[in-house]
């Protein structure tokens, strides 16, 4: 009902990006940072692309604030080390998406960028960052030691601000 007033979310196992039987009602200009895990029963018998795809078709075309954390380790509810890693990224990139102040004037990239290098750096975590960018199109990179680092890892620097 808040439409794009909507506040800025972290959606842990997605559930807004869910084939339910009622559809959610995603607002254009939301913005929304969803956590997924390659181990939920979220995922029943997708495989890792199929279920990134379905999640992805969810989101309205043209939406440039969602992005998709895809942490192939985590099971339906995530480990505390997970989110000790992640969470902190994910609010202040939320925060900068939606102009917060003080985040105004900082730009979207740098801070997931920082989510990718941290998530490398814990060594325990490997999966894919997506981002909406313009016009229907997703920004995409992996991070850790799995078969997703055979997708080519794209720049983050075309992600703006709000």
């Amino acid at each position: 009902e808040l439409g794009d007033a909507a506040p800025p979310a972290v959606v842990i196992n997605g559930g807004c990006a869910m084939g339910l039987p009622r559809p959610v009602q995603w607002p254009q200009n939301a913005v929304t940072f969803l956590l997924i895990g390659g181990q939920d029963n979220f995922r029943g018998s997708k495989s890792p692309e199929e279920y990134i795809a379905d999640a992805k078709s969810r989101v309205p075309e043209g939406n440039r604030t969602t992005a998709i954390l895809y942490v192939s380790e985590m099971p339906h509810m995530p480990q505390s080390s997970l989110l000790r890693v992640a969470l902190p990224h994910m609010l202040r990139a939320c925060m900068i998406w939606k102009g917060a102040a003080p985040m105004r004037s900082k730009d979207a990239s740098g801070e997931m960028q920082a989510l990718v290098e941290s998530l490398d750096k814990a060594g325990n975590w490997s999966g894919r960052l997506l981002l909406t960018g313009s016009r229907g199109t997703w920004q995409e990179t992996a991070f850790g030691q799995s078969d997703m680092r055979k997708k080519p890892r794209l720049s983050l620097a075309a992600v703006g601000g709000a």
